[in-house]
């Protein structure tokens, strides 16, 4: 099947055209949508989680990576699920759900749906991966709905192989003193596309966005996120992390949007980026929008080369200068590493950062 996403990623208000930020269309080869095979996923959900087989009677959610992403994995969905947190559920393991992409399922479409009702806390894990040498797809679709008081916690690791395209979208709404804490691992695919969504409704709700990338070769980042602050004193902190070798490039849109009525609201976003060769390719585009008068928005964005005085200390302790690059780069990645509850997924996010830098010759440059 051959089609083109149209408006990924678009930023909420368009910029000038030539810093090419604005969105973007995305044509995809993709490849036989079959039932995802019970060999390729792994589902572990605690007993307190109830699973439906149907679909709730939620409210539509705009998400940042666009309509057309959104309307492709609800036409062709082939594995997710559909759960309820009860209220004032707090349950001690987190929901898992690991995707693996093969010569037998080479399309991953996974639609997921979390609903967590009033008081209750959960944390769910989801990962992307591949078997080495496939040419594979996927597109996800996420949708959190955080009750009054609840608290989501999503963890999204995406270690697709160097032949594989990715689309991830994630749509989020909160509710009164509800929140979303949401950490994204963007380290492989050839060609990677992720956007999410929140909408603050709820008074003093609140969005924690976490995401890490990594790009080498010619790999291409394509990220978009969208802190929507509808109700008053709601907060919103997006950060982003990464480090660019070789010939890769990324673009990162960050976007703090205070509607009427968001009294008190504060919204914070930031972005750190190492780049490693003249060759990189790195655009940020960071907007705060204001439909409101009494709100709080800041935005930064660092980026350039290692601090020539943090290599020389690591250098003076031993390290050549190699080792020290190396240090440097998985020490960022780390604050939001720790946050992945599952030890074996944590180290195959170490093991994946380990055996890529190993072969990058930028980096000794």
């Amino acid at each position: 099947m051959n089609t083109t996403f149209q408006k990924i990623n678009s930023l909420p208000v368009p910029t000038w055209g030539w810093l090419g930020v604005n969105g973007t269309d995305v044509p995809a080869e993709i490849p036989e949508i079959v039932p995802c095979k019970k060999e390729n996923k792994i589902v572990r959900v605690p007993d307190s989680v109830k699973l439906f087989s149907g679909v709730l009677p939620v409210p539509e959610l705009e998400t940042a990576l666009g309509a057309d992403a959104t309307n492709f994995v609800q036409d062709h969905w082939n594995c997710g699920i559909t759960a309820v947190v009860p209220a004032g559920t707090r349950p001690e393991q987190p929901i898992f759900l690991s995707y693996h992409i093969d010569e037998s399922n080479p399309a991953i479409v996974d639609r997921n749906t979390l609903v967590a009702e009033e008081g209750s806390e959960v944390t769910v894990v989801m990962s992307y991966l591949s078997k080495e040498g496939v040419s594979g797809f996927h597109s996800g679709l996420t949708r959190l709905f955080a009750g009054k008081n609840a608290v989501i916690h999503l963890v999204q690791v995406q270690l697709l192989g160097d032949t594989c395209v990715n689309f991830d979208n994630i749509g989020a709404v909160t509710q009164e003193n509800g929140a979303v804490d949401i950490v994204q691992v963007e380290f492989g695919a050839k060609s990677s596309y992720a956007g999410c969504k929140t909408r603050l409704l709820g008074k003093g709700s609140r969005m924690d966005y976490n995401t890490i990338y990594f790009g080498d070769q010619d790999r291409s980042l394509d990220m978009n996120v969208v802190a929507e602050h509808a109700g008053p004193k709601t907060n919103s902190e997006i950060s982003a992390s990464g480090a660019l070798l070789d010939e890769s490039s990324k673009i990162f849109r960050g976007t703090i949007d205070f509607l009427r009525g968001a009294k008190q609201a504060v919204g914070h976003e930031s972005e750190y980026s190492l780049l490693f060769s003249p060759k990189v390719r790195s655009r940020t585009a960071p907007l705060i929008l204001c439909g409101e008068e009494n709100v709080e928005g800041q935005h930064a964005a660092t980026t350039g080369k290692i601090d020539e005085n943090k290599l020389f200390y690591l250098m003076s302790r031993g390290l050549d200068e190699l080792a020290a690059k190396k240090l440097v780069i998985e020490a960022q990645f780390r604050p939001a590493t720790e946050k992945i509850p599952d030890d074996a997924l944590r180290h195959a996010v170490s093991d994946f950062v380990e055996k890529r830098l190993n072969k990058i010759e930028s980096l000794s440059q």
